[in-house]
């Protein structure tokens, strides 16, 4: 009769169960590789042209990390702050734009990622530079947030920030200001 060893599965198994409770502790340890951003740093977006980007966010206070596995400064940048994630990203139309059709896009796109969608009809909202847009809150099962859209004839920038509840509502007043930081330069 064979006598069996069960020491080699057990080595693995306790492998495993160390590989499974340290390395996402070493991960929020050393960071997830994205790059920190000061408060008054400018995020720019789009195509560049002339040595600038056409879609600019500011960032207002410490915190914000740029998650740079997430981000195209061609098309879109994601910010993280603790559980709250900040999408800006460019909106290059095929035909003529407003903020409208913009929200009505954006409403679309957000649920059909399933998670959630963008609550009652928006409101107007004017950024610090002027530009008149939409705003509206993100509503869903175990997230919550703010969406923004501004649009010119030519091109339009969207805002998603969204969270879990509690971590939302005690950075509302701080994320619904950096939307209205947002620049978009027709081209």
């Amino acid at each position: 009769m064979t006598q069996v060893r069960w020491w080699g599965t057990g080595m693995v198994a306790l492998a495993l169960l160390v590989l499974c409770s340290v390395l996402p502790l070493l991960n929020r340890a050393l960071g997830s590789g994205g790059r920190r951003l000061a408060p008054g740093t400018i995020v720019s977006i789009g195509t560049e042209q002339n040595g600038v980007r056409p879609v600019t966010v500011t960032v207002l206070r410490a915190g914000w990390v740029l998650s740079e596995a997430d981000t195209s400064l061609t098309s879109n940048a994601k910010l993280l702050s603790d559980d709250i994630v900040f999408n800006l990203s460019v909106v290059v139309p095929l035909s003529s734009l407003d903020a409208q059709k913009l929200w009505g896009g954006l409403g679309r796109i957000v649920a059909a990622g399933g998670r959630a969608r963008l609550a009652t009809a928006p409101a107007p909202v004017v950024t610090a530079h002027g530009m008149t847009g939409l705003t509206g809150r993100i509503i869903g099962r175990d997230r919550v947030g703010v969406a923004a859209v501004f649009a010119t004839d030519t091109l339009g920038a969207t805002v998603t920030a969204a969270g879990p509840p509690r971590a939302f509502g005690a950075a509302a007043a701080e994320i619904e200001a950096m939307a209205r930081t947002v620049t978009v330069m027709a081209p």
